[in-house]
């Protein structure tokens, strides 16, 4: 008898020392699940630059190579510039003859009103003839004829300062508004000239192919001797590491407590065993599906509910170490700690940081409910 209830209550004792431990164990992870929503799908992104080509050419020179680090402005790409140089020496060629039909227009107004000054001299000339003729001929002095003469030269002394008028008009409306009035090329024809001149100096500009930002080379599909159009895809930059993202695409039922600017913890396949610190930086405004290529068609007969998914950018805290750098496309798992419900729902962090109102949760803080 003794023996069965020893049996038993050493069995009791066990079972109460295996309830404690799993209970020891369990819950802090039950608390851990209280406040932390979770997820494997989960992606490093940063804004890689497209470098294309912005003028056709031939590649004679080509400064990097793939996996290279480069800075803003370096030269990344060379073509052959020798077409775009003769274009710009037309260019300016045709400038320089603008120019030079400015000075004819100048010439032309200003001899059309040196001939206006002189039929205007001629005027008053034949105005002084045909009175002195009208008052010799009521004197008896000179015949008819004198004075008829008299009168035909005045008649056409007029008609010539008209015609001489029509003509300083005329070359004032060629030339365009007085020179007084701005500087003698301030012309259409000149500022024509001198857009061709500008755009032909950016073709040639364009021939030069610099990084837009600080990253990394990849994707490259360019060599020397390349024939490339306009618009053709040369090579990819990547952003460094310190400025890669992570999108993490959390389930609809699980965002009810993500706020941006709460904490966040990440591993990496790639380095098991190492933890990466970050934050929400912000949520996305629509579902993945929402902007994929088909979208779904709701409205339809077959519909079949389907947990959707929110893109949720996530910013590294720091820089990540120099042996275990991100790299873009990489797989991570991401755990949001969502005890402090008091961030905004809308507004990036970027905008926070810069004083941008955002547009927080009226609720007060409160213990979130378990996670999905």
């Amino acid at each position: 008898m003794n023996r069965k209830f020893l049996r038993q209550l050493l069995i009791a004792t066990l079972a109460l020392v295996i309830v404690a431990a799993g209970a020891l164990v369990g819950w802090p992870y039950y608390r851990y699940l209280q406040s932390h929503v979770s997820t494997d799908d989960a992606y490093v992104d940063g804004n890689s630059a497209t470098i294309a080509a912005r003028v056709a050419g031939t590649v004679v020179e080509v400064g990097v190579r793939s996996n290279w680090s480069v800075k803003r402005g370096q030269v990344l790409a060379r073509l052959d510039p020798r077409d775009y140089q003769v274009a710009l020496e037309q260019a300016q060629a045709q400038l320089e003859r603008a120019r030079q039909s400015v000075d004819s227009l100048y010439a032309g107004y200003q001899s059309a009103q040196s001939a206006l000054a002189l039929t205007q001299a001629e005027l008053r000339q034949a105005k002084l003839d045909y009175d002195r003729a009208r008052t010799l001929r009521g004197l008896g002095v000179i015949a008819q004829e004198k004075l008829d003469q008299a009168s035909t030269a005045y008649r056409s002394a007029q008609a010539e300062q008209g015609l001489a008028e029509h003509a300083v008009e005329q070359a004032r409306a060629t030339l365009g508004a007085p020179a007084a009035n701005h500087e003698r090329y301030d012309r259409p024809i000149v500022h024509q000239a001198q857009a061709a001149v500008d755009a032909a100096r950016l073709q040639l500009d364009y021939t030069v192919i610099r990084a837009p930002l600080d990253g990394i080379v990849t994707n490259k599909h360019i060599a020397l001797g390349d024939r490339v159009q306009a618009g053709e895809p040369l090579m990819t930059l990547v952003p460094p590491p310190s400025r890669l993202y992570v999108t993490a695409n959390f389930k609809e039922t699980q965002l009810h407590d993500v706020r941006v600017g709460q904490p966040v913890t990440m591993s990496a396949d790639a380095y098991p065993g190492y933890v990466y610190r970050a934050h929400v930086d912000s949520i996305g405004m629509g579902t993945g599906s929402a902007f994929a290529l088909l979208p779904p068609e709701n409205a339809t007969g077959n519909w079949v509910k389907v947990v959707q998914r929110v893109p949720i950018k996530i910013v590294l805290d720091g820089a990540p170490p120099a042996r275990m750098p991100l790299r873009i496309g990489l797989s991570m798992n991401v755990s949001i700690d969502v005890s402090d419900t008091q961030g905004s729902v809308l507004a990036s962090q970027g905008q926070e940081d810069q004083g941008v109102l955002a547009v927080r949760d009226p609720r007060p803080n409160r213990v979130p409910t378990a996670a999905r």
